[in-house]
This record gives C-alpha cells, structure tokens and sequence, in this order.
C-alpha cells in the first residue's frame, strides 16, 4: 500500500512539474488618480491609458450631511490617452451650486468596458 502511495504521489508530482503553464495575456487597463479637492468641493478624477477603451462609466457616492449622495456620468474617450473630470459634490439649479458639507464615506466605482468588448470594475475610496 506504501508502494502504490508513493508511485502516485511521484507520478503526480512529475505530471505537475511536466505540465505546461500557460500565462495569461495581460489587457492594457486604465490607470485612474481620484482626489478629493476640498476648496471647490470636487473629486478630480484623472483617467489615463484610456486609448484601449470604447466607454467609462463612473459613480461617486459619498455621505454629505449624513444623507447618501452620488454623482454618475460615463464618456468616451475617443483617442485621447488622458482624460480629467472635475466631479462636484453638491447640487446645482441653474447658475446656482450649493456644496454639500460634512462629506464622509466617499468612494467612486469605475467601469471600463474596452474595444476587444472586455469590461473590468474598480472601486476606489477616496480620502476627505
């Protein structure tokens, strides 16, 4: 029984190391860069390495006074390799833009969906 053990535990060990391992083809993703810019109550959200991607779509959600608040928008990015957003956290009516106060638990969710029809997610909290 000793014997057949260990015949197995070394045919298995050599079928491993004998196997061929294939990498996997890494895709060019977007590198994004949030910032939270405190004076203008805006998150500044650089997106670079965007040349690979047919559309971006974001949502910033954060807590202003305590009460759940986001802001959602995607674009296409067309040729350009960098593209920056400035993303304000408050409300607007017209010329008038009231800036939301106390802002906590902000993160922003980013979704990239690339030419070859591939899509990833990322998440990012962002420090206020």
């Amino acid at each position: 029984m000793r014997k057949l053990f260990t015949a197995l535990l070394t045919l298995s060990l050599l079928f491993i190391v004998v196997t061929p391992v294939l990498a996997a083809k890494k895709s060019a993703s977007i590198y994004v860069a949030p910032t939270f810019i405190k004076s203008s109550n805006n998150v500044r959200t650089t997106f670079s390495g965007t040349k690979n991607a047919k559309k971006i779509s974001y949502t910033l959600s954060y807590d202003g006074n305590g009460v759940g608040q986001g802001v959602v928008g995607s674009f296409n990015p067309g040729k350009s390799n960098v593209v920056t957003k400035n993303l304000f956290l408050g409300t607007c009516s017209g010329k008038v833009c009231i800036k939301h106060k106390n802002i906590k638990n902000c993160q922003l969710s980013v979704t990239t969906t690339y030419k070859n029809g591939k899509s990833t997610t990322k998440v990012y909290k962002i420090k206020s």
